[in-house]
């Protein structure tokens, strides 16, 4: 009952692919080349600093509600303060894993034109726990600091 269909709402997720390197650019906004190897790879000149990489998020459905009750409350080894929402979902259906982004009631930005670099402040929520029974899969959330 926890997962009927008519209290599924429509949110997205992305999930953590890892960190990239923040590349220097030139007046025009191009990566600047370092050097290529004897095989013709090409490496750019990096900054130092790195970026965190998401995938394209994605459309799914399930069951997501504020977290509320005394603040006392301990589940799972969190108090109530510690998560700011609770999503459910049938066992399997989302591939989601400590640290992915959900977007509930914001839009979907991105940091570059070509709409491939995810702006993770602009997620509602990233999943804090994840928490398996037979059927259903059960994720706690903290909100994203915008």
């Amino acid at each position: 009952m926890l997962t009927a269909i008519r209290n599924k709402q429509k949110l997205k997720y992305s999930l953590y692919l890892g960190r990239e390197p923040i590349y220097e650019l030139d007046e025009d906004g191009n990566k600047i080349v370092e050097f290529v190897d004897e095989e013709g790879n090409i490496y750019y000149k990096e900054t130092g600093s790195y970026t965190s990489a998401w995938s394209e998020p994605v459309e799914f459905f399930a069951n997501i509600s504020q977290s509320g009750g005394e603040a006392e409350a301990r589940e799972y080894g969190l108090s109530n303060e510690d998560f700011d929402a609770v999503m459910v979902s049938i066992k399997g259906y989302v591939p989601l894993v400590i640290g992915s982004l959900i977007w509930h009631n914001s839009e979907v930005l991105y940091e570059d034109e070509e709409n491939t670099d995810v702006d993770e402040k602009s997620a509602d929520y990233k999943v804090l726990r994840v928490l398996e029974s037979l059927n259903m899969t059960k994720y706690l959330l903290k909100s994203v600091a915008k």
